[in-house]
């Protein structure tokens, strides 16, 4: 009888040893096998766009009043400085508007004398009651009106010649003319630009940023002169509000911080720029480790066998990295394929 109590019991000792490694099995098998990679520190990405060399400051230079042009003096290319002369008008129409201004105010003064006059001669009849005060009131009213007419002659003779000034067209301030269009005999109205003053001073890179690229652009840039070992630092001074219709890029300038003297206008150059956002560092994972849960990007990070979801920023993809801005370090697991496969908490097991 105590044979056979010890042959039971060593049987209840073999079926619980056998039992465990099926268990341990069991729990193994129910871990979903995958790869794994770590986030790594991106270097910065650097990319280029070519622009040319523009004045900050330009203006489209015209006549202040409407005439015939009679001389023009520089050429496009020239170098002037603040006042000098550029273009004439012929002076014959302005000054017959002068000499018909100067008429118009003799002629608004004698009739201003006149009317006075007659004031005076009826408010005399008045005091004697010779005339209705009708008659008196309209009298006044007429010399008080004529009176009235010899300002605004005067201020007509005042603009003038004013206007004779203005047949000199003159440059605001040094600088190179782009362009110059009025030609000798050309009638031109008042506004209409007939050349195109840069201002000396600083110099711009003017370039077309891409649409995939507007939310990056970087407040800084390096720019070097095309085959010219010239280079130096600019900074972003303006952007377009909107986008070229046809191209689809918005136009931006970044301020060259050098001598202007070192950079022509219209030169070819080429702009360096840093990708930066926030000043967070970049960092690379695979393509495939990101998954969209329906609240933005993400990736599945393993945490003691298990993984959970953590969102991150993603900045570019190319054909087989992306790269992000994300909370976590640099080094940290996660899952680099299959990402659609998993649910929060889920248990795996790493492949090495």
């Amino acid at each position: 009888m105590r044979v056979l109590s010890l042959a039971t019991l060593a049987l209840f000792i073999l079926a619980g040893c056998g039992a465990e490694p099926e268990n341990a099995k069991s729990v193994q098998s129910s871990a979903l096998k995958v790869r794994t990679a770590v986030i790594q520190s991106a270097e910065q990405h650097t990319w280029t766009l070519s622009g040319t060399v523009q004045p900050r400051n330009e203006a489209e230079l015209g006549f202040r009043l409407a005439g015939q042009i009679n001389e023009r003096l520089v050429h496009t290319g020239e170098h002037v400085e603040a006042g000098d002369v550029l273009l004439r008008l012929d002076p014959a129409d302005i000054r017959q508007q002068l000499s018909a201004a100067q008429a118009d105010v003799e002629s608004a003064r004698v009739q201003a004398n006149n009317a006075e006059a007659n004031r005076k001669r009826l408010d005399t009849l008045r005091a004697r009651d010779l005339i209705p005060e009708q008659t008196y009131e309209d009298a006044r009213a007429a010399a008080s009106a004529a009176s009235e007419s010899v300002k605004a002659a005067q201020a007509q003779l005042a603009q003038a010649r004013s206007a004779s000034g203005y047949v000199e067209l003159k440059a605001p301030a040094s600088g190179i003319l782009l362009t110059v269009s009025g030609e000798v005999g050309q009638v031109v109205s008042a506004g209409t630009p007939v050349a195109t003053l840069a201002y000396d001073g600083p110099r711009d890179v003017e370039v077309y940023i891409p649409e995939r690229r507007r939310d990056e652009l970087p407040q800084t840039a390096r720019v070097q002169l095309y085959a010219e070992d010239v280079q130096a630092d600019a900074s972003l001074r303006e952007i377009s509000g909107s986008a070229d219709p046809l191209t689809r890029s918005w136009r931006a300038r970044f301020a060259i911080e050098d001598d202007p003297e070192a950079w022509s206008l219209g030169s070819s150059v080429t702009l360096e720029l840093v990708q930066e956002l926030n000043g967070q560092a970049l960092q690379r994972i695979p393509v495939g480790a990101l998954i969209d849960l329906g609240q933005g990007m993400g990736v599945w990070v393993v945490d003691n066998g298990q993984v959970q979801f953590h969102p991150v920023k993603l900045v570019r993809m190319d054909t087989e990295q992306a790269y992000i801005h994300s909370e976590m370090p640099a080094g940290t697991q996660i899952i680099a394929l299959g990402a659609h496969l998993l649910e929060a908490g889920q248990a795996v097991e790493v492949l090495p």
